[in-house]
């Protein structure tokens, strides 16, 4: 199955770009958010440290899958289909 994946603000993230970041992602059936933040783990080694700790989102950040927050969800477990889109953001304020 094939999902679409943004970080917003990446260079929060200790990313090289200030805009936001799209990636196209093939995954197994039956993947979950948690199986996207290791690959993006992989292709942006320290990422996962910088979203997740303790096996959770860390406080004001944000990981959307089609809108929804997965603190809403089933949250690093929710289950992914063909087609869905995640949405990764930092904190932020005004």
């Amino acid at each position: 199955m094939r999902v679409k994946v943004r970080i917003m603000a990446p260079l929060y993230f200790g990313l090289d770009s200030v805009d936001q970041i799209s990636l196209d992602l093939n995954l197994e059936d039956g993947s979950v958010v948690e199986d996207v933040v290791n690959i993006l783990n992989r292709i942006y080694p320290g990422f996962k440290n910088k979203i997740i700790k303790n096996g959770k989102v860390i406080e004001m950040h944000d990981i959307l899958v089609n809108g929804r927050s997965i603190d809403f969800l089933d949250g690093l477990r929710t289950r992914l289909k063909d087609g869905d889109s995640i949405l990764i953001v930092s904190p932020f304020g005004g």
